[in-house]
């Protein structure tokens, strides 16, 4: 009996020892594949993490790409803006050359460099021939520039050249500042003088203006600010400008453009003024009490904007430029009512809109040059002055010196007088609209770069 119970007991023992390990066994599993199955999850958190900073990677890196194409645009207007006038003249000359090309047949293309092919300078001649500098776009460079105009932005604009009668060497350039005023520069560029008078668009001026028992000349600009007609007059031992007019003179139009005309006829002084509707007053200027008055007797109006003009005073022909259009030829005096000619058309292979500034070379025995801004090319046209205004030739003012060259010039002004040993045969004088040396300024050219006389 206790042999029977002894063997019970053992049996019981393995069993329950069985049991024990089987149990062990059993969670020893589930406490592994627990371990699994959390290593399992915690790689897949990290596959995702690893994802998520690889997809922020890709997004900043594209971020970084769209920050690089906006510097790269930045930097493209920065050297645009650096190259300025070089990029410009550039583009221009080829545009140019492309147009008159696709205009004309017997057009040649423009020069694209600066060293612009050099054709021989016609002279004041009018039996000689104007085709061998037919369409070539040569370049010429300023000896002079003047001092900046005070203000910023589009704000020098047409110049106008007195000639000292006493001392030719000391002549002057007076040049508007259309956000302020008068400049008055000496012939090596500096400015001598200011009047903040208003914002004067356009200037022009005449000598041998009987004035108060004195010969005198006359400068008259179109004042935008109030819509005036600025008269001053000329002190020849100061050379500065001094006001002249016997009122507030106010034009019939919102002003725009001028200049003056002295009539071969009757020696009268007369001052046109326009606007940008096409509208074009004249007026004559009269002694009133030794200052200027003005009484209109004289208007007519073209089809579009209008501003850049200049008289013939002595083969009495009125020139004006309508901007998009061309050049128009009218007769200056005062009952001649409205019949016209056109001299030269925007898009024909010479002039690009805007058709700004006019002017005139005078020469001998009516010959000479009818000299025009064509702005849409940074070039500037010559005609010639008498008969039909025939075509001449083209060119650019470039960079030479240490002095930049002009573009997108508004007014200009010549003389063929000779302003001594820097001028010795006249001077040309343009607007620069791109000044690479602070705000807008005007450059000077010897004459016979251009012409010989």
């Amino acid at each position: 009996m206790n042999s029977s119970l002894g063997l019970r007991s053992i049996k019981s023992l393995l069993l329950t020892l069985f049991a024990a390990v089987v149990a062990f066994s059993l969670v020893a599993a589930t406490v592994s594949a627990q371990l699994g199955n959390s290593g399992i999850s915690s790689d897949k958190s990290g596959d995702k993490s690893e994802k998520k900073k690889k997809d922020k990677k890709k997004e900043k890196s594209k971020s970084d790409d769209d920050d690089d194409d906006d510097d790269d645009d930045d930097d493209k207007d920065k050297k645009e803006r650096k190259s300025g006038k070089e990029g410009r003249v550039a583009y221009a000359a080829q545009e140019s050359g492309a147009r008159s090309t696709s205009s004309s047949s017997s057009s040649k293309p423009v020069a694209k460099n600066d060293e612009a092919k050099k054709s021989s300078a016609p002279s004041f001649s009018s039996s000689s021939s104007s085709g061998a500098a037919a369409n070539s776009l040569e370049a010429v460079t300023a000896t002079v520039e003047t001092d900046p105009v005070p203000h910023g932005g589009d704000a020098a604009d047409d110049p106008a050249i007195w000639i000292n009668p006493n001392d030719p060497a000391q002549s002057t350039i007076i040049g508007t500042d259309k956000q302020g005023g008068l400049a008055v520069y000496d012939l090596s560029g500096k400015q001598i003088q200011y009047l903040p008078d208003g914002k004067m668009d356009n200037v022009d001026l005449r000598d041998g203006f009987k004035l108060g028992g004195q010969t005198v000349t006359i400068v008259t600009a179109s004042n935008r600010s109030d819509n005036s007609i600025a008269v001053y007059k000329v002190n020849p031992q100061t050379r500065m400008l001094e006001n002249a007019a016997a009122r507030k003179i106010k034009h019939g139009l919102s002003v725009y453009g001028m200049c003056m005309y002295r009539s071969a006829k009757t020696g009268k002084i007369y001052y046109f003024g326009n606007s940008k509707t096409g509208d074009v007053e004249q007026w004559e200027l009269f002694d009133q009490g030794a200052k200027v008055d003005a009484k209109k007797v004289r208007n007519f109006k073209l089809g579009s904007t209008v501003e850049g003009c200049v008289a013939d005073d002595d083969l009495g022909h009125f020139y004006i430029a309508e901007e998009a259009v061309g050049i128009w030829k009218y007769s200056a005096e005062p009952d001649a009512g409205s019949n016209r000619t056109q001299v030269g058309k925007a898009g024909d292979g010479h002039l690009f809109a805007d058709v700004e500034g006019l002017a005139i070379a005078y020469g001998k025995d009516g010959a000479g040059y009818l000299i025009a801004s064509s702005q849409g090319n940074h070039s500037y046209v010559i005609y010639r002055r008498e008969d039909s205004n025939e075509f001449v030739k083209k060119f650019r003012v470039g960079d030479g010196g240490g002095i930049d060259g002009a573009e997108e010039t508004d007014g200009i002004d010549v003389t063929t007088a000779n302003l001594g040993p820097a001028f010795p045969q006249g001077v040309f004088v343009v607007q620069d609209g791109f000044n690479d040396k602070g705000n807008q300024n005007f450059k000077l050219v010897p004459l016979q770069a251009i012409v010989k006389l």
